[in-house]
């Protein structure tokens, strides 16, 4: 009978959090649901990861051995999921985004390996592999496997910036999700510089780096598709914006006559409705409010206003915010206070806007005020 140590203790609780954290994000019903499914897969396949190191070196029983080998198949699956997980969070897409079946092709070739080494018997198996005529095969699939990881995160980064290039022409307000991501790639190219500095070590240096090595890649993955879990449990629901719109940027998009239509719509719903003081403001709302599409709006806003549709509506919540200033509002209430009352929906927002807006912080524009 095999001993487990306080590591096998470890990994077990992690098996256990890692099916927690799947059904839970199940159960969430009215926040980023079609993210929370593909993360609900990765979670499960973290426990099942953390499962098969487990039973790879400690289960005597064939079953279960083999199953440790089958479970390495999933290094081909992580990449995918995480850039559709990635993907499905930050734009709004019907039907749900999924990747094409031949980004899965890699994951399937491991499988045929998988059934391959189904032929030896486990004794066959470990003579191969003590032998050293497996070594390439295992080189193989391990370089395989970090190719995998850098292309998808590559992608993964490229989805974020286009996101970040395309959020201030569609939402009045910053969201959350941006620093959650910038943890998410950080830490995932982490992982990948020291898989990378592992890989090279074992096999060209012939130099292990102790605990830095394959083995800790695969425990530190799911680790980290955990702290993720958590992260979305919290996570309040995000406003999802379109992957990507045909847009006619000529200078003749619209007619004279449908630009003044517009423009005098557009100052009725700002200086009359004063639409601008919803914090959840999108450019899609607006735009049906308006009755036009978003691509006319966001033409209107980047041609004729020169600014983008998130400048353009905080400019007016700083205007209002001034307004409320002038009318000694601020004896009443909080700063703070009347900045969500005009719109913003965070102090750092509300801040970073005004000095970029006015050229000094909120406070120091009411210091200036009283003495003048």
């Amino acid at each position: 009978m095999p001993s487990f140590n306080i590591v096998d203790v470890v990994l077990f609780l992690g098996i256990s959090q890692g099916l927690f954290l799947s059904l839970s994000l199940q159960l969430i019903r009215d926040r980023n649901k079609a993210s929370n499914k593909i993360l609900s897969t990765l979670l499960l396949m973290a426990a099942l990861m953390l499962f098969g190191r487990i039973a790879t070196y400690r289960a005597p029983e064939e079953w279960v051995w083999r199953f440790g080998v089958l479970i390495d198949t999933t290094i081909f699956l992580f990449g995918p999921l995480i850039y559709t997980y990635v993907r499905r969070l930050l734009f709004n897409e019907i039907p749900s985004f999924m990747l094409s079946w031949f980004h899965f092709i890699p994951g399937a070739l491991h499988l045929i390996y998988y059934l391959w080494t189904l032929s030896f018997s486990v004794t066959e198996f470990n003579s191969l592999y003590f032998s050293g005529k497996l070594n390439l095969t295992f080189f193989l699939v391990e370089l395989a496997g970090l190719i995998s990881f850098i292309f998808y995160w590559t992608k993964t980064f490229l989805l974020y910036r286009k996101y970040s290039n395309i959020e201030a022409g569609e939402l009045s307000f910053h969201q959350t999700v941006g620093n959650y991501l910038k943890f998410l790639l950080c830490t995932l190219g982490l992982f990948i510089i020291l898989w990378i500095m592992s890989f090279l070590s074992v096999n060209f240096l012939k130099k292990p780096l102790g605990y830095i090595n394959y083995v800790t890649m695969w425990i530190s993955t799911p680790l980290f598709i955990y702290a993720i879990g958590y992260f979305s449990l919290r996570q309040p629901g995000i406003f999802r914006i379109p992957f990507a719109r045909k847009s006619r940027s000529e200078l003749d998009r619209l007619k004279p006559d449908e630009i003044q239509k517009l423009q005098k719509r557009l100052r009725y719903f700002m200086e009359d409705e004063k639409i601008f003081t919803k914090p959840n403001l999108t450019l899609s709302i607006l735009a049906e409010k308006l009755d036009t599409t978003p691509n006319n709006l966001s033409w209107l806003l980047n041609k004729i206003y020169q600014k983008s549709f998130f400048e353009y509506i905080n400019a007016h919540r700083v205007k209002e915010f001034i307004k409320k200033l002038d009318r000694d509002e601020h004896n009443k209430h909080t700063l703070l206070a009347l900045a969500l009352d005009v719109g913003f929906n965070s102090k750092s927002t509300f801040n970073r806007v005004f000095k970029t807006t006015v050229g000094t912080t909120p406070k120091e524009y009411l210091k200036n005020k009283k003495v003048a």
